[in-house]
């Protein structure tokens, strides 16, 4: 940018310099006001507002122009331009040279016609010079021809100085401007080049990580190796191996995974409903009762309850497990009553029923009723959990058989004792139970 500060210090210290120019020059380049302030050609409400500024480099810069003005003035009147010309190829005047302010006060512009030399350009005119001139040799001589401005008044130039002479700002602003516009398309260039580049180069990027991938893919189904065969199911005699094993293998934490085993033995094992080899009874029958000794009669009955009941479980197996029944089942609190699978109590408010679930249900109560019960109270013991609530499979009430106080029902795994105060009902496996009446109901 110095050439460009070179350039402006020039243009403010030209007398040629049109007045828009240089009152852009002293609005927008406050270090160059002391240069337009001595320039001759800056016209009159600039100066008083120059030096309204009170900056003193700027009222020395006046006070040199009103030295070289008062010097310009007390030089002899320029010849008359009717003069003769000179003889060809000497001229009478030399060309004027480029001077700033640092170097020598500019030449005064010529009087105009009926200026006194030295008036001040309050209110007068000033010569015109051009730097595109007509050089006639003929004319005036070597050097640049004069042309006399029209007279303006003060409150001609307060009101909107006249154009006097083409700009130069165009020219100046090109100047000034163009580098900033190159600069400004570069960094917009290396933007757009930081974020991705151009098609071009994005292409061009991308076909070589497209010939990579391909190559990787390539590569990838080279080494990957062969599928292995098809693994063969297992055998028959690797389920009954499994089966032989659960005893000692089971984790007798769930009954179902442990049913898995057997349905497997019965799918590899059996066909039409029948064993294929009638060894294999006997193996379930063996396993079942291992599974009573290894884990405990709980574990035992829930997954024979379910071998037994099940829809999924194979024709051969339901009916072993069938046929053995619930004998070899060991009950801790075994109970003989009447084999009733549905009875009330004597109130006929405690109805139960005795499946491979028990479940009663007590229709009127005082005691707060659990979340969900609404119409009564159902509990249910299963084999291997104890009593809870199960009010969304209520016991229905149909006319049944009614216990009297005093008397038991049961079946292979529970029982239930009617009494005046209560209805006591529990696990013969494992003697856990609960007293039902209107007033209370409780667990043991």
């Amino acid at each position: 940018m110095a050439s460009n500060d070179h350039e402006l210090s020039g243009i403010a210290a030209d007398p040629r310099t049109d007045w828009e120019t240089l009152h852009w020059i002293a609005e927008n380049q406050p270090a160059l006001r002391p240069t337009v302030a001595e320039n001759p050609a800056t016209y009159p409400e600039l100066l008083d507002a120059l030096a309204s500024l009170g900056d003193p480099e700027i009222d020395a810069a006046l006070t040199r122009r009103r030295e070289a003005l008062a010097a310009a003035a007390a030089q002899p009147e320029p010849a008359d331009p009717a003069t003769p010309p000179a003889l060809a190829g000497t001229p009478t005047q030399s060309a004027p040279s480029a001077q700033t302010p640092a170097d020598a006060a500019p030449p005064a512009p010529p009087p105009a016609p009926g200026q006194a030399p030295g008036q001040d350009y309050a209110g007068s005119t000033r010569d015109e010079w051009f730097a595109t001139g007509s050089h006639d040799a003929g004319a005036t001589g070597a050097g640049y021809s004069t042309i006399p401005a029209p007279a303006r008044s003060g409150a001609v130039r307060s009101a909107a100085p006249p154009r006097r002479r083409r700009s130069r700002a165009p020219k100046f602003l090109l100047t000034v401007l163009l580098p900033v516009l190159v600069l400004i398309a570069l960094s917009a260039l290396a933007l757009s080049l930081l974020d991705g580049g151009s098609p071009q180069d994005t292409t061009a990027a991308e076909a070589p990580a497209q010939a990579q991938s391909s190559q990787e893919a390539e590569d990838e189904s080279a080494e990957e190796p062969e599928p292995s065969p098809t693994e063969e199911p297992p055998t028959p005699d690797e389920r009954r191996a499994a089966v032989a094993a659960l005893p000692e293998e089971s984790s007798c934490d769930s009954p179902a995974a442990d049913r898995e085993v057997f349905l497997e033995l019965a799918s590899a094992a059996s066909e039409n409903g029948s064993w294929v080899e009638s060894e294999d009874a006997t193996l379930v029958r063996d396993a079942l009762i291992g599974l009573q000794d290894s884990c405990d009669n709980t574990h035992a009955a829930a997954l024979f309850l379910d071998l037994r009941g099940s829809e999924q479980t194979p024709n051969a197996l339901r009916g072993t497990v069938a046929d053995m029944g619930s004998a070899w089942i060991q009950a801790s609190f075994p109970a003989q009553g009447q084999p009733l699978s549905s009875f009330v109590s004597p109130d006929g408010n405690v109805v139960c029923e005795l499946a491979d679930t028990l479940r009663c249900r007590v229709l009127q109560h005082s005691f707060s009723a659990p979340e969900g019960c609404t119409e009564g109270v159902t509990y249910a013991i299963r084999v291997d959990r104890t009593a809870e609530p199960d009010c969304e499979n209520p016991v229905p009430q149909q006319g049944q058989q009614v216990l009297g106080y005093g008397q038991t029902a049961s079946n292979e795994f529970f029982a239930c004792t009617s009494f005046q105060s209560q209805m006591s009902c529990w696990n013969q496996l494992t003697g856990e139970g609960i007293n039902l009446s209107a007033s209370r109901n409780f667990t043991y």
